[in-house]
């Protein structure tokens, strides 16, 4: 019998990578999870299956506190992972990726924090200024603030989030760079969007050498984490200065050449080898 593999959240086009195991795809927010007698099984409407191998692809959803026990689950199970458990978990929350990077002494944009009743007001910063309230992805939870008057009231409206929130200075950006790197390989990615949210409604993209500068901060982050995939987010300034937004433990692929596929592939193959 085959090894089974799960690919959580993935495209459909994994399968011609795992050629030699048995792949299954699920979507996370479908799942429940049993770890028993060391087997970890993945449990739908469908079927429980004993896995072999998991290919984390979940990105952009709507986050939940089981997404983490999850992970943890796998981790215990030592079930091989790409990214490892442990790094998924590690960068799971957005204050968690934050503090990741400013260990790894990366150039992450200068925030401030807030958490609990009417604590948001007190972020107020000189206009133009983003906040972001909690973990959500895709631009979601998102807002510019413009004119200093507005934020009381906007303020107000995210209180009804009940929730964390970062303040950030807005950054009039030249251009939005992602750097991303599988194992010892690394690519870069320019990309412009509609409105001021970088990397949202991207309308056209160019696939360029990686900035020496962007890729040492790179391989400094994935030595920190210990991942296997890891994508980099920079704004540059007109000034020509790199600002780190945020880093993804599950990078979107599309745009960047084949072979990337085939590598973020080879690395869960060497760790089901390996077990």
């Amino acid at each position: 019998m085959r090894p089974t593999l799960v690919v959580i959240n993935g495209e459909q086009y994994w399968q011609r990578y795992f050629p030699e195991y048995e792949v299954v795809f699920r979507r996370l927010q479908e799942c429940s999870w049993v770890l028993r007698g060391g087997d970890l099984w993945c449990v739908n409407r469908e079927s429980a299956t004993r896995l072999d191998g998991v290919l984390w692809r979940v990105g952009a959803i709507r986050p939940d506190p089981r997404h983490r026990a999850t992970l943890e689950l796998i981790r215990l199970s030592g079930v091989p992972c790409s990214n490892p458990a442990s790094v998924l978990a590690r960068c799971h929350d957005r204050l968690s990726m934050l503090a990741e990077m400013r260990e790894a002494g990366l150039p992450v944009i200068p925030f401030d924090a807030a958490l609990g009743d009417d604590m948001l007001r007190r972020l107020e910063r000189p206009v133009p200024f983003v906040v972001k309230v909690g973990n959500h992805h895709a631009g979601l939870g998102k807002a510019l603030v413009r004119d200093a008057g507005a934020w009381p009231e906007i303020a107000d409206l995210l209180f009804a989030a009940d929730d964390y929130a970062v303040v950030e200075p807005f950054i009039d950006y030249e251009r939005d760079v992602r750097c991303l790197a599988v194992g010892e390989r690394m690519w870069a990615m320019t990309r412009a969007s509609a409105g001021w949210k970088a990397n949202v409604d991207t309308r056209k993209y160019q696939v360029i050498d990686p900035p020496p500068e962007l890729a040492e901060h790179t391989r400094r982050a994935m030595r920190h984490l210990g991942a296997d995939v890891l994508g980099l987010d920079f704004l540059q300034a007109k000034d020509g200065a790199y600002t780190l937004l945020e880093c993804n433990d599950t990078p979107g692929l599309s745009g960047f050449p084949e072979e990337l596929r085939e590598d973020v592939a080879e690395c869960l193959r060497v760790r089901m080898r390996q077990r």
